[in-house]
């Protein structure tokens, strides 16, 4: 770094260069332990997740349409395929095939671990790094700066709810290109142009949720190759903004936020407070507005052995927010089943269960189902909180009436899954794409991270040679 780029970095202390220093300067060796532990359970969690995504009808699509745009042949990886590509193209598709079942970690940058960790696995492969330590580096760092920017944003209400942008995507690209700068050992001023150029071209809508298409899949493996590209840019000299968050015309902030935006959010803590330990891991194949009600379903379900005869009306009592973004009444697809709050109580109750199935196409065409689910109210409650779960409350045909609300639910930080639910959900999940043996090595190796030859280990688990 030369003496003009030292000065400017020291003297401007935008929120961008601020998380630039503390990406570039992060030594595994100084981060609590607790925290590098959650970082492997994250990784594994995520992984499964992606995993199970290999056959999805989206991940076939997103590999038709990849022989149009991307080399067949590369250094890297297609997730439980015998597919490789470059580190963009991977970033990609991994992205959209972690996010193609909704079992990804929630409470990042909304889903930081597909925007994350397939960003991280690229660029390692295409470098041929044999550092399992840089990897947990990186997937530190690029949770911490994704959620950053999000509570930056006024967080998940503000910029999501109020503002109609889908943060993993938004908020994303800026934890992968971290995440991927890290990799490639940036310094603190390449990082922060690494910030700049994937800010500048960042983005993701909730369009989705009008019919339930496969965009919402995208936003996590656009995010991964933004940051993958934009990390090799800027180590190639390709500078970027590095008021990119803050700018009066132009920034995110200005662009991206309304009079929500917190922007001492971006840099409180900084170094000192770990934004993936706020990450969640889910339980439930679904959004997570969906997990706290489905909770307290399940709970009645197997208190009271109700059965979908037994149950004359199901109200929802909750905030506008939560109907706007969770209510759709009527899912026709498996995307839209996972993101309708009526639909995910219905199968709750007349399965006792809410895992990939229950949300395929055998369950969302259900007559039980259905029927169940004509019977589901939402009540906007004025009084509620916009961050609270709902409220349910159900009416038995013999006239029994249950309430329950359940204000964190399960799999949140402040509930827990223990690992050994976290390693039984991926034991479940990844056998979808790979061998018993791959799935035995790849847990292992995920644990034994940073120790050597265990990224290796990884990243050959993950291919597939037919």
């Amino acid at each position: 770094m030369d003496k003009r780029s030292h000065d400017t970095l020291s003297i401007e202390q935008s929120p961008s260069v601020a998380m630039s220093k503390f990406v570039a300067g992060l030594d595994l060796d100084r981060v609590p332990e607790d925290v590098v532990a959650y970082a492997r359970v994250l990784t594994l969690d995520l992984l499964g997740a992606a995993l199970a995504g290999v056959d999805t009808a989206e991940t076939q699509a997103m590999l038709s349409a990849a022989e149009g745009f991307a080399p067949t042949q590369g250094p890297c990886a297609i997730w439980g395929t015998a597919h490789t590509t470059t580190a963009a193209a991977a970033a990609l598709v991994n992205g959209v095939i972690a996010h193609a079942q909704e079992l990804d970690d929630f409470g990042g940058a909304d889903h930081s671990g597909a925007v994350v960790i397939p960003a991280v696995l690229a660029v390692a492969e295409s470098e041929g790094t044999k550092d399992g330590g840089r990897v947990l580096e990186a997937i530190i760092a690029g949770y911490d700066v994704a959620l950053r920017v999000l509570e930056g944003a006024g967080g998940y209400r503000a910029h999501n709810v109020g503002g109609g942008w889908h943060s993993t995507g938004t908020c994303g690209s800026f934890g992968a290109a971290a995440a991927a700068a890290r990799m490639l050992r940036l310094d603190a001023e390449k990082t922060a142009w690494a910030l700049g150029i994937a800010g500048s071209f960042t983005g993701g809508i909730w369009a989705f949720l009008a019919d339930g298409s496969m965009s919402k899949r995208y936003h996590t493996g656009r995010a991964a190759e933004i940051g993958v590209t934009a990390a090799y840019m800027a180590r190639a000299g390709f500078t970027g903004p590095t008021r990119v968050l803050d700018a009066e015309y132009g920034g995110f902030l200005a662009a991206y936020c309304d009079e929500r935006a917190q922007p001492e959010a971006f840099t409180e803590g900084l170094g000192r407070e770990y934004r993936i330990m706020k990450s969640g891991i889910k339980p439930y194949a679904a959004c997570r507005g969906l997990h706290a009600a489905l909770d307290v379903v399940l709970r009645f379900r197997a208190e009271h052995g109700l059965t979908a005869d037994d149950i004359k009306s199901i109200n929802l009592r909750c905030s506008e927010a939560n109907k706007l973004s969770i209510g759709d009444p009527d899912p026709q697809t498996r995307l839209a089943a996972q993101m309708s709050l009526p639909y995910g109580v219905a199968v709750g109750l007349v399965t006792g269960r809410a895992s990939l199935a229950e949300f395929e196409e055998r369950w969302v065409n259900d007559a039980t189902v259905r029927k169940l689910m004509s019977r589901v109210t939402m009540t906007v409650d004025p009084d509620q909180d916009e961050n609270a779960e709902p409220v349910v409350e159900v009416i038995t045909t013999d006239g029994m009436r249950l309430r329950g609300h359940e204000p964190v639910g399960l799999g949140d930080p402040r509930n827990p899954l223990t690992t050994q639910q976290v390693v039984a959900k991926y034991r479940d999940l990844a056998p979808r794409a790979l061998s018993a043996d791959a799935v035995e090595t790849l847990e292992a190796a995920v644990f034994d991270l940073p120790a050597p030859d265990s990224l290796n280990r990884l990243l050959a688990s993950l291919r597939r040679s037919d």
